[in-house]
């Protein structure tokens, strides 16, 4: 007999009745609540481990506000609960409800809420790349620490640069799956054929090209994590095939007729309205249910000024130890201009521009804020000048191809929009790649501003 209790507080009868049913079926102590005062009573006299709210009782009563949360809403509220999840912290849960699924929520819950009570003391030595002493990153790295001991599916939401790969990367490594496999994909970044590939893998001779069976990465990941970034971007041909994953564990590979079971916990990222994009039917809501089991906001840069100077202060001894200079800190002008910046390309702008300004550095300390550099860096971290020689040389052979391609993709792609006359499709294909990851890319280096179709 399972000696938790959960309290039910929603406004609707049947909704009530049969979550309660549920949760004493499976050996849950669950009481239920329909006022905001009786809530506080029954809250007060139970002690309960877990608090299920209806969307539409917010904001909560005190004696209610701290307790760990799962928010319940008809399943047509995608947007407005998920929104008000990663608010409150929370998880989320649709109605008609079913069995496995509440069960599945409450057991991560409860999962989680012993894991952080365990961890939270150590949160910021357990989680050194979530570097930042605001109150938003205080908050992101508990609710790392809580998603990370359950194996629940999680939606990493925030703006390009916020640090979704390295939360994931935290989410892998703090959790029962540590040690094993860790494997990302950018979904954005392929064509859909190729990304059908990249997830499932293929047989020999499932295609031209197909010269041997690649294993793609689901098998890859088997036991571990699977990092999907730019969920957002992922054809809904795909989408639907992914959900199956999701909800069999199985999958059949390209061209192959035998099927394969995986066991891979799922973490996706977007920096785009993935809710307004179910609701307008360009991403699957079932899907969208499936992947937001927990959902978990990265804040931008600009909502935490306070963390820019540390961060600052990292990003120049990490630079200064690697091409081996000596440099003690920014001057009070260029750290006004570092403080004053919007950086809409957040941490990793951030990270780039410090990199720069610490290669075409000429003394101790980072005097003046160059053209290129940390004033004029693009969002993607590819310099708007044309990059020289001299700087190139002093970067390792990676760090020097990304700077030259982020110039020079720049360059070729504007130059194809004006020879196809502003044609976004005919670019697309001569460039070999969707029209949206074009789209993005043309957003990435502001060409979306030109009159472009």
């Amino acid at each position: 007999m399972i000696h938790a209790g959960i309290l039910v507080y929603q406004k609707n009868s049947h909704n009530s009745g049969r979550l309660c049913e549920i949760l004493r079926n499976a050996g849950f102590r669950s009481v239920a609540a329909f006022y905001p005062a009786e809530a506080e009573i029954v809250a007060e006299r139970e002690k309960p481990d877990l608090l299920i709210a209806s969307f539409d009782l917010f904001p909560l009563p005190p004696a209610l506000a701290k307790m760990p949360l799962i928010i319940s809403a008809p399943m047509g509220e995608f947007q407005a609960v998920g929104e008000l999840a990663r608010k409150q912290g929370a998880f989320c849960l649709t109605w008609p409800y079913e069995n496995n699924l509440v069960l599945e929520r409450v057991r991560d819950v409860l999962a989680g809420r012993r894991a952080k009570a365990s961890l939270k003391k150590g949160a910021a030595d357990l989680m050194p790349e979530i570097a930042g002493k605001s109150e938003s990153v205080r908050q992101l790295r508990d609710l790392i620490i809580t998603a990370a001991k359950v194996d629940s599916s999680i939606l990493l939401t925030g703006e390009t640069g916020t640090g979704k790969e390295l939360t994931a990367r935290a989410l892998h490594r703090l959790g029962a799956r540590a040690g094993k496999p860790f494997v990302a994909l950018n979904c954005g970044a392929l064509a859909e054929g190729v990304l059908e590939s990249e997830l499932f893998g293929h047989e020999r001779g499932s295609f031209t090209g197909a010269v041997k069976r690649y294993a793609g990465k689901f098998e890859s990941a088997h036991g571990g994590s699977l990092f999907l970034d730019e969920i957002g971007d992922m054809p809904q041909s795909i989408q639907v095939k992914l959900l199956r994953v999701l909800e069999s564990g199985k999958f059949f590979p390209v061209g192959g007729n035998a099927e394969k079971t995986v066991d891979a916990r799922i973490i996706c990222a977007t920096n785009r309205n993935i809710f307004r994009m179910a609701e307008e039917g360009a991403f699957r809501r079932d899907l969208l249910y499936r992947i937001n089991v927990i959902a978990v906001r990265l804040p931008p840069l600009r909502e935490r000024k306070e963390d820019i100077k540390l961060l600052a202060d990292i990003f120049l001894k990490e630079f200064a130890a690697k091409y081996s200079r000596k440099i003690d800190g920014f001057s009070s002008s260029a750290l006004k201009t570092v403080m004053e910046q919007t950086w809409p390309g957040n941490v990793r702008e951030l990270r780039h521009a410090v990199e720069r300004a610490v290669v075409h550095c000429k003394g101790e300390t980072i005097e003046e804020i160059r053209p290129g550099g940390l004033s004029s860096t693009l969002a993607t971290g590819a310099s708007a000048e044309q990059p020289d020689l001299d700087s190139l040389v002093k970067l390792d052979f990676s760090d020097m191809k990304k700077e030259v391609l982020g110039f020079y993709e720049k360059e070729y792609i504007d130059a194809l929009l004006s020879l196809e006359g502003g044609i976004v499709r005919k670019v697309a294909r001569r460039c070999g790649m969707d029209r949206k990851t074009l789209y993005r890319k043309m957003k990435d280096y502001g060409l979306d501003k030109k009159d472009y179709r």
